[in-house]
């Protein structure tokens, strides 16, 4: 999966920032420490009910307004959030609410008591399925560590971010082995679909797919390092050079990401670039608006407002387009098994799960963007 510590840390701070409910209670953001808050917790136990309440809570989003970017102050005055909890041995599990219905899947918590709601839950990075009982992994807690502190009227969200173990353990790993390598050599022989280039600093582990991918596609590694690599594909010889791959960290967590890359068959070469930023006062100008995917949601007052999050600039479609052009021709494929798939990773997200980390970041961000 794709969620890395970009996804782990958009559904990782300030969970309780969505309801559309604002009973009073009190909060504390401290200046100096950003990733830390600290609100009013009421729990009902015979309904297995957590509520949790922030008070004066602010932070900056990039809004559009009549088509122009605007970088504005938020502030809110209470946000109140509700979860059902239930206990599966010494883990809680924690279900959000949306539009007053809990959510099917569930956060998995460890380290506190069993049967237990007061002390500390450390989160584990797994959802569970109420419905069928499974339990899968979306978010590689390596990199950030979110911890939930309960006391009888008292709650503690804190978000701890490890990059210094990303960006080495992405350097450790290289670029080749990453799940746009898998996907490049299916490209190549027409059998696969392309992402952006930014993937080649996917820092899961895709051993499994890329041996898959190479195996259907008929590849010949001939050298390589961890930033380039030569292949054969039937007759045909490519290279691939990452010239350039930087990873920082955004105050709030989420990451920015640059890569510049080139694919050559040793007469033609393909270059691309993307950049990915969270947005902040230096991009949020409506110069840069075309780079932004724009979302709606609704105030307190229910009147809609649109606003954007992540800016993406890459030329991956003039990308495409030239490696089309260097790719082997259909009836140039080697004649292997096709009933295999050569770029699916060894576990692929079930879209239920993709769907509650999705409305976990629309939670946030359509209210705080720090």
């Amino acid at each position: 999966m794709k969620y890395t510590l970009l996804t782990a840390v958009a559904s990782a701070f300030l969970i309780a920032a969505c309801s559309e409910e604002n009973p009073s209670g009190a909060i504390t953001v401290p200046n100096d420490d950003p990733n830390t808050a600290t609100g009013t917790l009421y729990v009902d136990e015979s309904q297995h009910l957590l509520v949790t309440t922030f008070r004066n809570v602010h932070g900056n989003s990039c809004r559009l307004e009549d088509n122009n970017l605007i970088w504005k102050s938020i502030e809110k005055d209470a946000i109140t959030d509700s979860s059902e909890y239930e206990f599966i041995g010494d883990t809680l599990v924690l279900y959000d609410y949306y539009e007053g219905t809990s959510d099917n899947y569930g956060d998995l918590y460890v380290g506190g008591t069993a049967g237990n709601i007061y002390g500390t839950w450390v989160y584990t990075g797994y959802e569970r399925n109420r419905q069928t009982g499974e339990q899968e992994r979306h978010t590689n807690t390596r990199y950030v560590t979110r911890t939930y502190t309960y006391a009888p009227g008292k709650v503690t969200i804190s978000v701890e971010y490890h990059m210094d173990l990303y960006v080495a353990d992405e350097q450790e790993r290289g670029y080749m082995e990453s799940s746009f390598m898998a996907e490049l050599y299916g490209y190549l022989t027409g059998r696969s679909h392309m992402d952006d280039v930014i993937y080649v600093m996917d820092n899961e582990d895709q051993a499994s797919s890329i041996a898959l991918s190479i195996e259907t596609n008929g590849v010949q590694i001939i050298e390589g390092t961890k930033t380039n690599q030569t292949f054969k594909i039937k007759d045909k010889t490519y290279t691939v050079t990452v010239k350039k791959a930087e990873t920082t960290l955004h105050f709030s967590g989420r990451t920015n990401r640059e890569v510049n890359l080139e694919v050559t068959d040793g007469t033609t070469v393909c270059s691309s670039y993307a950049i990915y930023r969270t947005a902040d006062e230096n991009i949020c100008k409506t110069e840069n608006l075309e780079y932004f995917k724009v979302y709606d949601d609704e105030d307190e007052d229910g009147n809609t407002f649109y606003y954007v999050s992540t800016y993406k600039n890459t030329n991956h479609e003039a990308f495409k387009e030239c490696l089309s052009g260097i790719a082997l021709p259909i009836t140039n494929v080697p004649d292997l098994n096709l009933t295999k798939k050569a770029t699916t990773p060894a576990t692929t997200p079930k879209s239920g799960y993709d769907d509650h980390v999705e409305r976990l970041n629309q939670k946030l961000l359509g209210y705080i963007e720090k």
